[in-house]
């Protein structure tokens, strides 16, 4: 079992935020990060694969994206994609092109949403742990 390092709470979490995981690896977690990093990333994925880009938008589902938002940046990156890909799509529109279909609502776009939302709220506490993983003295032993 990985033995915690005494380490500043604020950097930790932080880095928890930056990247799923990245706070217990730097607390010394090495294996509960390894497996925070993969759900929490896993979970994300899935949600995209399932549902697009269409899942991570500002306009779209804007409360929705402010809970997204604690997957870290790799939800803004994928706003910024979702947002850029409807822009493109518009555009197309505007310029008389046919090809272009507006994404419609599914089922699966739908679980894709909630996907990226678990992983979001699972995050949340991910990152707690990592701070009280940080915060804890010497003689505090769980």
């Amino acid at each position: 079992m990985d033995k915690a390092i005494p380490r500043d709470p604020a950097r930790t979490l932080l880095l928890a935020w930056l990247f799923p995981g990245a706070g217990h690896w730097y607390t010394g977690r090495r294996t509960r990060a390894l497996f925070y990093a993969l759900t929490v990333v896993g979970v994300f994925a899935a949600g995209l694969c399932m549902g697009g880009l269409a899942t991570v938008s500002a306009t779209g589902h804007k409360w929705a994206f402010l809970l997204q938002l604690f997957d870290g940046p790799i939800a803004a990156v994928a706003g910024v994609a979702s947002h850029a890909g409807e822009a493109a799509r518009q555009a197309a529109m505007a310029a008389g092109s046919a090809v272009t279909v507006s994404p419609s609502p599914s089922r699966m776009a739908d679980l894709g949403l909630t996907f990226t939302l678990v992983s979001a709220a699972f995050n949340v506490l991910v990152m707690a742990d990592a701070y009280y993983l940080a915060d804890r003295t010497e003689g505090d032993e769980a």
